[in-house]
């Protein structure tokens, strides 16, 4: 029996689809949320809460029971109420609430570390005692001045968020670094120790699947993933190789596993390349292409 479980929480139909120059109608989307129920995914993201998703979350949120159903706010009223109603009728709805952490995304956005910190704490309470889980996530968390990110997570905390999610959004961190960054903000945070620590990795430097092992060895419950790897730029941490790599060494890391059907990985596979297209009619499918190709080396 296995020590730890590791959540794993699918953004495929979220943040997979984001500027990866791939579509997928709503009745492929439905097929798919059910392929990820049979995978036995712990957390799915339906989607963002723009005005232009809610419809199709309200569908997909009646498609499955077994995972908790997630849509994505920005730390504004609009996001998260249209986020509670486009899952309404989910039986487990979970929200995570993101704003940036770093300097330089925070200028971006135009908010003072002050203001990011009343903002967060305001969308969470907003949230709080509607859904199942509250997720905070911190974007560009690598990049942020160690002592405010520490700050913005203990303040996410106190308001409601039972989830804190590191995301290394400019996919520029090296697993040591990446691992003292959860590990730390475990120990030092306010209630960090009864929270559960996710992590959200892009691959640009091809260590994608390396930062979420440090991170896991570290103490991270939760992997935030997308079944090939698809994403924007060169794509988000592959939920195939997090579970290969588990499966593998998972005994050697005190017995970590995930509770996923491994039968169900290749099908799951094989159903995004049959049902991703490229996103406009002139574009090249290159993504898609690689996709029907890509294999995960065996267990």
């Amino acid at each position: 029996m296995s020590a730890r479980t590791i959540r794993i929480y699918d953004t495929s139909l979220r943040d997979g689809l984001r500027n990866s120059g791939l579509t997928m109608e709503l009745d492929d989307k439905l097929r798919f949320v059910r392929q990820l129920e049979r995978l036995k995914v712990d957390a799915i993201e339906l989607g963002f809460g723009g005005p232009s998703q809610v419809e199709t979350m309200e569908r997909l949120a009646q498609a499955v029971t077994g995972p908790v159903l997630y849509g994505l706010s920005r730390v504004n009223r609009p996001d998260v109420e249209r986020v509670l109603v486009a899952l309404a009728k989910a039986k487990r709805r979970g929200v995570t609430i993101f704003h940036p952490a770093s300097p330089r995304f925070l200028e971006h956005v135009g908010r003072t570390p002050g203001q990011a910190l009343a903002a967060t704490v305001k969308a969470i309470a907003l949230a709080r005692g509607q859904v199942s889980e509250i997720a905070f996530n911190a974007q560009d968390a690598t990049h942020a001045e160690p002592a405010f990110l520490a700050e913005l997570v203990a303040a996410a905390i106190e308001a409601g968020a039972g989830c804190i999610s590191l995301a290394d959004t400019t996919s520029q961190a090296l697993p040591t670094e990446f691992g003292r960054l959860v590990a730390g903000l475990r120990q030092a945070v306010p209630g960090g120790a009864a929270a559960r620590w996710s992590v959200h990795c892009h691959n640009d430097l091809g260590l994608a699947v390396a930062n979420c092992l440090a991170a896991i060895s570290a103490g991270a419950d939760q992997v935030e993933c997308t079944v090939g790897g698809i994403g924007e730029r060169a794509g988000n941490t592959a939920l195939e190789l997090i579970a290969r790599a588990l499966a593998v060494r998972g005994p050697d890391l005190g017995g970590i596993a995930t509770g996923l059907d491994a039968a169900e990985l290749e099908p799951t596979r094989r159903l995004l390349a049959e049902l991703a297209r490229p996103a406009a009619a002139d574009q090249k499918s290159d993504v898609v292409d690689l996709l029907r190709r890509w294999r995960p080396s065996a267990a």
